[in-house]
């Protein structure tokens, strides 16, 4: 009967688990893709304050070609 407990994810721990791949996401689709991965609607605002908080030697971003969005990913 040993069942753990598992904590919810914080707000950093989604935007890392979805910025890790290879891919570039702007905060709209970082923010969609928390809902569909983890159903917890997470504002662009917030997002963008947690991607902040990370170190900058694993951030990377980008303007979107086309377009004046910008995209974010991390790099180990």
């Amino acid at each position: 009967m040993n069942n753990p407990i598992r904590k919810p994810l914080t707000q950093k721990e989604r935007l890392c688990r979805i910025l890790s791949g290879n891919r570039f996401l702007t905060l709209y689709e970082i923010q969609q893709q928390c809902f569909d991965q983890f159903g917890v609607h997470d504002s662009e605002t917030a997002l963008s304050a947690r991607w902040r908080e990370l170190p900058v030697s694993v951030r990377q971003k980008r303007r979107r070609d086309k377009c004046s969005a910008w995209e974010y990913r991390l790099v180990a």
